[in-house]
């Protein structure tokens, strides 16, 4: 399989993953959404123009910075109040070049472990309070500086300008959390972590 295919196959899980945080967590009124079936599941996907704009900015971003080899790239979806106190913290990394599909040329497996993540997310935060329409979300792109740099010189970024955040991830161990552990998408160069905070 080639790269551009991995990749591709990458930034699809990426969105139905964010969608499914969105969704699940109450981030955003259920009635925006609409119900599709993707990995022989039901997941339900943003239907309102504006954040579907915004998503799509976010994945051509992500796609553009693995098509230009970056060999690892981590996305980090944020949640957080009004007031900007960070709630949640979730984690993709994607590690393309590290995918191996030769024993699954089909994807079933890897449609089955998907499917089994987001049925495992669902579960294990169902017992949490929903966010409401308090919460906002931000999301986070670690690169390296040389691939930053690069996008903010990229003549397509013009009108959805990336900056350097001025937040380090290792501020969030300074903050009490616990970490939920979900589960692992393996021989694919995709992994899921979250932390939620107290």
């Amino acid at each position: 399989m080639e790269l551009e295919e991995i990749i591709a196959i990458h930034v699809e899980a990426i969105e139905v993953i964010l969608n499914h945080i969105l969704y699940i967590r109450g981030v955003y009124p259920a009635q925006i959404f609409k119900k599709q079936r993707v990995y022989n599941t039901p997941v339900f996907i943003v239907a309102f123009p504006a954040l579907n704009s915004y998503l799509a900015n976010i994945l051509k971003t992500v796609q553009n910075l693995l098509t230009n080899a970056v060999q690892q790239l981590k996305l980090e979806i944020i949640i957080y109040s009004n007031g900007s106190e960070h709630k949640e913290s979730y984690f993709l990394e994607m590690q393309p070049s590290q995918a191996d599909f030769t024993q699954d040329q089909y994807l079933m497996d890897y449609e089955q472990q998907l499917r089994a993540a987001l049925y495992k997310f669902a579960d294990r935060v169902k017992h949490l309070p929903k966010l409401g329409q308090n919460s906002k979300f931000k999301v986070h792109i670690h690169t390296t500086q040389t691939a930053f740099t690069q996008l903010n010189h990229g003549a397509q970024y013009q009108e959805f300008p990336w900056l350097q955040s001025t937040e380090s991830p290792h501020q969030l161990k300074q903050q009490k959390l616990c970490l939920l552990p979900l589960s692992k998408v393996d021989k694919v160069g995709l992994r899921m972590e979250a932390y939620i905070c107290n």
